[in-house]
């Protein structure tokens, strides 16, 4: 005989509502990262105050949205991964350069009851802070060392393309801007600057950079649309866009912005005879001898005393800047090629020596760097002019100066045309050839 457990008609009841309840409310796995894949992001330049991370964006006719490209949304693109750790990481691309984000941190706001996530990129305190939810993640990129800088984005899951195109856009009127372009930034202006642009293109696709007297743009990469150019950079340390229109006469005019700090024009004539200055001897030395006193990560003064005796490259750099990047990376790899001693003296946003060290230590970590990078002083070029009182004039960074053993110098390059120009390879050639000449004299 089968025994039966009869429940009072209250707990029945309980049951029933709680099984009922059940059927119709779906539990949420509790939030771990972000899906792995292709995410594209978007710097809104113009919007301050009215951007909330979380709130929907006020959508556009669709069909406006794509018969133009604003001029002041800035695209990227970056991947998802995970390691055979489990641990997440980030591949920020730009042309042919991926920067690889490890600084990761993911969280819940309570407040909102919204997944977070902070992305630090490496060699700056710069990072992204976001609300994550349904594929999306809404926020601001965060330049400390600016201030109060902060600059909204959205990023969408599973998206490839930089620029959103017109859909019905005419193929066969893309017009072909490949090759070499005198550039003038600023044009009519006291602060007009000249450059070179080279550019690259595959159909609609471009690629390319400009070269200054002082340095690159690096890496950007866009689209053509019609008679119109459109590029775009983001590294978490700057954050480029450019736009022109190609006139009937063959001329590229448009915009550059940076950030939301600065803007520009300029315009472009196809054209290989720019010539820009000679970077060997734009930097003049008052002294034969190279002297400095700045403040190693310790907060000790340390001088050149420290380090005679041995052939030296020491550069004029900054955790800000990008082309200063591109030439550590270079230095890192001679050092250990030609067992040289590198020292860089940093000039920073900081004013403040404690932030400004403890950003040096990060770069050092970040980059597993093994040569002294040392505080030498404020990042204003006339400051940093007076403070090295070595040099007539501070004009770019980075500055990289070839000493030989007792300190005198024996070469120097001023600014930097990195990996992404053509000039790239006679850089190589030139530190090359400076670094055998001083180490013939040990």
């Amino acid at each position: 005989m089968e025994n039966k457990i009869k429940l009072p008609c209250t707990a029945v009841l309980i049951i029933s509502i709680l099984m009922l309840f059940s059927a119709c409310i779906e539990f949420k796995e509790p939030f771990d990262k972000l899906p792995p894949g292709h995410w594209r992001g978007v710097l809104y330049l113009d919007q301050q105050s009215t951007f909330r991370p979380g709130s929907d964006q006020a959508k556009m006719d669709m069909n406006e949205m794509r018969s133009v490209i604003e001029d002041n949304q800035l695209p990227f693109n970056f991947e998802i991964f995970y390691d055979e750790n489990g641990e997440m990481y980030a591949l920020f691309h730009n042309a042919g350069e991926e920067l690889k984000v490890t600084d990761i941190v993911m969280g819940v706001d309570l407040s909102i009851a919204k997944d977070t996530v902070r992305m630090r990129f490496p060699g700056s305190d710069n990072y992204l802070k976001a609300l994550y939810a349904e594929n999306v993640l809404q926020g601001f990129w965060v330049v400390p060392s600016r201030g109060n800088y902060q600059i909204p984005f959205e990023a969408h899951y599973g998206e490839k393309h930089r620029f959103e195109l017109p859909i019905n856009r005419d193929r066969d009127s893309i017009v072909n801007i490949a090759g070499t372009w005198s550039a003038t930034f600023s044009p009519g202006e006291e602060s007009e600057r000249t450059a070179i642009a080279e550019f690259t293109q595959s159909n609609e696709q471009v690629s390319g950079t400009f070269l200054t007297n002082t340095g690159d743009y690096r890496y950007l990469e866009g689209v053509v649309e019609d008679d119109k150019l459109w590029l775009s950079s983001f590294d978490g340390v700057n954050a480029y866009l450019f736009g022109a229109k190609k006139n009937e006469s063959g001329v590229l005019e448009g915009f550059f912005k940076s950030g939301r700090h600065y803007e520009t024009q300029w315009k472009a004539v196809q054209s290989d005879e720019t010539q820009l200055s000679d970077p060997t001897t734009m930097s003049k030395f008052l002294f034969a001898k190279f002297t400095f006193s700045a403040t190693d990560l310790k907060g000790e003064k340390v001088t050149e005393e420290q380090f005679v005796g041995h052939p030296t490259v020491i550069y004029l750099t900054g955790t800000w800047c990008p082309n200063c990047r591109d030439a550590t990376n270079l230095l890192k790899e001679l050092a250990q090629e030609y067992d040289i001693q590198v020292i860089g003296l940093a000039f920073e946003r900081y004013r403040d020596q404690d932030k400004a060290l403890s950003l040096i230590s990060n770069y050092k970590e970040d980059f597993n760097l093994n040569y002294p990078i040392l505080l030498a002083g404020y990042m204003d070029k006339k400051e940093a002019t007076e403070n090295l009182g070595m040099v007539e004039e501070v004009i770019a960074y980075p500055t990289v100066i070839f000493l030989n053993p007792d300190f005198s110098v024996s070469g120097s390059y001023t600014g930097f045309s990195g990996p992404a120009t053509s000039r790239y390879e006679s850089l190589v050639e030139t530190f090359h050839s400076e670094i055998k000449k001083i180490r013939s004299h040990e």
